[in-house]
């Protein structure tokens, strides 16, 4: 069957607009019965984690560490992650642990300062036993951890690890518990739960073996963790990020809720891409710029009043965030340029001294983008760099990594991010082998900078209705893999234009005796030619969205591209 026969056969099966019948053909439904199971979350799909046939590898030794660490009486801390996973992992685990009757501690490792980077430290590990902590249990974090939990355990520290990275291949730390999908032995069907997700497993079995019902109502923290971190979305990661969602606005967390009615005005309900582009780079803007701490106290504040308090000092580190990585970003551009010209390398090691640590993960992003290359960003700071990979496809930061490892003081991550530090005098040689590295992987670069690409499925605009608007909200949780859908539409009327300050347009647009729709193109205020060359009638990539003001909402285009018409 062709796709537009297929897509006609689930509209009129599944009652949905043809539009998103498309969609869905489009990002691989091939029947009837699978465009179902892709708009229909199920309970069903939730794994059960102490099953017979697919357990998760250390779910019962968990449970009985924990019963252990609870009657014992003796201090527990939870070591968490700077990052949104991390961080929404840690608060469930606190909160969690808390309707058992465990007070917790909690501490977050910072980029800065003593025992600064990425993990658990020897330095942190001092400071809990300084604090009479007993039991360390770790999350989203740990996993490659084997010095430090072997250091925690030669002082009578009791580890259990809750992680879902890769193993380092140096093998398992030597905790007395792990919980990761991805260790070998692990037959869980589930292999991309974030760091928050596996905790939830493991706080819901236990309130479960508790007699304190499901964890349910920690979904919104699963959902923030699940999107920020780009997982899979595999059925269960699905429908738990689905219900986590929502939830937000009405968060049982008052921190949580205030957090998102805050960033997201009077919209009405929360979407994948308003956590990944509104909501976790508030929270992660503490951990970039100083201690992360700030964002696990909101997760945690339970007044209101202390909850506006707190955002008001990450609004603040957000907006010094985007100034900083706005600087060292062109910065990193300009030294690849004056180093290189046209001679790019396959895989690029930027170093700068004295870049600010906090931004360099969002810089190597934008420098492999720029220039369609893996990128390695380094900060140099008496004699120590400390970087952050990101890569592109075809290459693999974790495999390289592993193979240079020698090299490194600490490092972490997977294929397409990852984070190291070494010694200044160690770059040049770090250069010269993974370009050799490069070559072992065959991976080949173009020496194209290439722009994300899209699906654009064909659509009139008369098929953007407000029941389309609607069906749409079925595909989410949208982000990683499954990207908001960006249509495209020829013979586009541009019925008025205007140019606003920073290179904006704002148009109106029509279509064939359409309505007539707002819309807002960034950053293309040259595309004024190419209207006024066609005589307003071009072709546009858009994304449709509501646009909420005072109460009210309509639909607005969000142009992605503005190009010639096809010829006919």
């Amino acid at each position: 069957m062709n796709a537009e026969l297929l897509a006609t056969s689930i509209a009129h099966q599944l009652d949905v607009p043809h539009l998103l019948a498309r969609i869905l053909v489009a990002r691989g439904c091939m029947s009837v019965a699978q465009a179902y199971e892709r708009l229909h979350s199920s309970p069903s799909h939730v794994l059960n984690p102490l099953s017979e046939e697919f357990p998760m590898h250390g779910m019962k030794e968990a449970l009985e560490w924990i019963d252990q660490a609870k009657k014992s009486g003796e201090k527990l801390c939870i070591f968490g992650d700077y990052d949104m996973d991390g961080l929404t992992g840690t608060a469930l685990l606190k909160r969690g642990l808390s309707e058992i009757g465990i007070d917790a501690s909690w501490h977050l490792p910072c980029r800065f300062g003593t025992g600064s980077g990425y993990g658990l430290s020897k330095d942190i590990v001092d400071q809990m036993l300084s604090e009479g902590v007993k039991y360390l249990l770790t999350v989203d974090t740990g996993i490659t951890a084997n010095a430090e939990i072997e250091y925690a355990k030669s002082q009578g520290m009791l580890v259990m690890v809750i992680d879902h990275h890769e193993p380092s291949g140096d093998g398992l730390p030597p905790s007395d518990v792990l919980l990761d999908p991805c260790q070998e032995e692990c037959r869980y069907p589930n292999k991309s739960l974030c760091g928050a997700g596996v905790s939830y497993k493991f706080i819901d079995a236990l309130l479960k073996k508790e007699g304190k019902g499901s964890a349910e109502k920690y979904l919104d923290l699963v959902a923030l963790g699940t999107l920020a971190d780009l997982v899979e979305m595999t059925p269960e990661n699905r429908y738990l990020t689905r219900r986590g969602l929502s939830m937000l606005l009405n968060s049982k967390w008052p921190g949580v809720r205030e957090l998102c009615r805050r960033q997201l005005e009077s919209s009405p309900c929360v979407g994948g891409q308003d956590v990944l582009f509104r909501i976790a780079p508030i929270m992660n803007a503490p951990g970039r710029m100083d201690k992360p701490d700030a964002a696990l106290e909101l997760l945690l504040c339970d007044k209101v009043s202390d909850a506006s308090a707190i955002l008001s000092r990450l609004s603040k580190y957000n907006d010094l965030r985007k100034k900083t990585e706005a600087e060292i970003s062109m910065a990193a551009i300009a030294w690849v340029k004056e180093r290189y010209g046209e001679e790019i390398p396959r895989v690029l090691v930027v170093d700068g001294k004295s870049w600010h640590p906090g931004v360099i993960g969002i810089v190597s992003a934008k420098v492999a983008q720029t220039f369609n290359r893996p990128a390695a960003v380094l900060t140099v700071e008496n004699g120590i760099a400390q970087a952050s990979a990101r890569a592109v496809p075809g290459f693999n930061w974790h495999k390289a990594l592993f193979e240079v490892r020698d090299l490194f003081l600490r490092w972490g991550g997977h294929a397409n991010a990852a984070g190291f530090s070494l010694k200044e005098d160690d770059i040049p040689e770090l250069r010269e082998r993974l370009q050799k590295l490069a070559d072992d992987q065959n991976y080949q670069a173009d020496g194209e900078a290439k722009e994300e690409e899209s699906e654009r499925i064909p659509a009139a605009l008369n098929e953007i209705t407000p029941n389309f608007m609607a069906a749409v909200q079925e595909l989410e949780p949208f982000g990683g893999k499954n990207p908001y859908p960006i249509l495209f539409a020829e013979n586009v009327q541009v019925e008025k234009l205007r140019e606003l300050r920073g290179g904006h347009l704002q148009l109106k647009l029509s279509q064939s005796g359409s309505p007539v729709f707002p819309a807002i193109a960034f950053g293309m205020a040259d595309a004024k030619k190419l209207i006024d060359r066609e005589r307003k009638k071009v072709s546009v990539a858009f994304e449709p969205i509501w646009n909420v003001y005072n109460g009210s909402k309509s639909i607005q285009l969000l142009i992605k591209a503005i190009c010639e018409n096809p010829a006919h």
